[in-house]
Parts: C-alpha cells; sequence; structure tokens
C-alpha cells in the first residue's frame, strides 16, 4: 500500500488493547479523530508495522468517510489556498488560481487524474485491502451554502459511540458545529468558494468530478458502517 501518498503523521493509530486501530484518510475530520484517540491512550502505528495491522483480521478498524467531490474540494482548497508563514514564496497567487479555475483544460486534466497531494488523495487507496473495517461518515455539506450541513450532530454522535464502544470517553456526543472550518483561513475560504461559484455556474464539473471518485463512492455500499 505504499503507491500512494500517505500522511507522514499518524498514518494509523491503535488501541492499548491491540484490538482497534484507526486509519487515517487526510480532511476526513483526521485532526479532531487523532485528538480524541490521543486523549484515550491510543498509539502511533511505526510505518512498517501499518500494513501488517491492517491486515490482521482479529483487529478491527475504523475508518472516516467523507462524500468524495466535497472531500476533494475541500482537499483542494486547503493544499493551494493555505498561507505559509515560513517559506512565503510557496504562496500561491491566488488570482492567478481562479484563472486557472475558469479554464476547461485544467478540469479536463482533474478529472482524469483528481490527485494533488495527500489531501486529495483517493479515500479507497488508504483503505487498499484492510482487513475487518468498518466505517463512520462525515457530515455533508450543502454544495450551495458552506453554513448548511446535513444532521450536523451524527458524526459527533457515531464517533462518541465509538469511543465508547471501545471503553474510552467523549466529551462531543452532543456537538453540532464543524471542527477547523474552511472559513477559518481566508485563503482557503477564497479557493473552495471560487471552486464551487464555478461548478454552479457548470453542472457537468460536479458530475464529472464524481464519475472520477467512483472507487470512493463504491466505499459507502462495500464497507460496513459502524453500529454498536
Amino acid at each position: 500500500m505504499d503507491n500512494f501518498l500517505r500522511p507522514a503523521d499518524y498514518a494509523a493509530k491503535i488501541h492499548p488493547s491491540f484490538k482497534y486501530a484507526w486509519i487515517n484518510i487526510p480532511k476526513n475530520c483526521s485532526s479532531f479523530v487523532q485528538k480524541v484517540l490521543d486523549d484515550n491512550g491510543w498509539i502511533n502505528l511505526e510505518s512498517s508495522m501499518i500494513d501488517i495491522v491492517l491486515k490482521t483480521n482479529s483487529i478491527e478498524k475504523l475508518v472516516i468517510l467523507r462524500d468524495p467531490v466535497q472531500r476533494w474540494i475541500s482537499g483542494f482548497a486547503e493544499t493551494f489556498g493555505i498561507q505559509d508563514e515560513w517559506d512565503p514564496i510557496l504562496n500561491i497567487d491566488l488570482d492567478k488560481l481562479d484563472i486557472l479555475l475558469d479554464m476547461d483544460t485544467f478540469w479536463k486534466i482533474v478529472y482524469v487524474n483528481p490527485v494533488m497531494c495527500f489531501h486529495t488523495e483517493h479515500q479507497y487507496r488508504y483503505i487498499g485491502d484492510t482487513k475487518n473495517v468498518r466505517y463512520i461518515k462525515m457530515q455533508d455539506k450543502n454544495l450551495n451554502n458552506h453554513t448548511i450541513v446535513t444532521n450536523p450532530n451524527k458524526f459527533y454522535r457515531d464517533f462518541s459511540d465509538y469511543i465508547t464502544y471501545t471503553g474510552g470517553e467523549s466529551n462531543f456526543l452532543h456537538w453540532t458545529k464543524l471542527t477547523n472550518p474552511v472559513n477559518s483561513d481566508n485563503r482557503k475560504f477564497r479557493v473552495y468558494n471560487k471552486i464551487l461559484n464555478t461548478i454552479q455556474k457548470d453542472k457537468s464539473i460536479q458530475k464529472e468530478l464524481k464519475d472520477s471518485h467512483d472507487k470512493d463512492y463504491e466505499l459507502f455500499y462495500k464497507l460496513k458502517g459502524f453500529t454498536t
């Protein structure tokens, strides 16, 4: 499973009992999940152990899944919009990026291969042939209005149930607000809104993006959702 963009930090974590493990899929509430698991004593897996654990059927694995198109938009905005305070030369000229996002040629390239960073890497690649894996789905956001979230408490409720199931403790059962919302960074928010505006002007873009993420959408049918 090395032929893809796996994150260098906490790619996977394992419960102290070695009964449960979590696979980090970036842009799927991973910072929040990592913090919760840390608070409950979960351990970072060494890179040499990740594939062994994922293929061990006796260890229950969890992944957080997200609507693939929503994740791609968020991931693209994160990578190309975020401001680098330490090395400003890495900051992309957003005016030029706006022009790029209006070009049909750019989108045709994206449809062929939408992966540009580990934030936009396909979700199915992080899972691969992992044994005994279940998922919890992130909240869906309205692409016409980023402030509208479908059933905003459900993810927190499901993940809280999972933490309790593994013998841990949670304090977010009744949360409804998104963690690390896109509007927390002005540059990222600008790129995010530009993509949404472009999609609204050309409805075919969203369809093509869905088609290019068909294997990610299949995960919701191939994998079992977590239930207690």
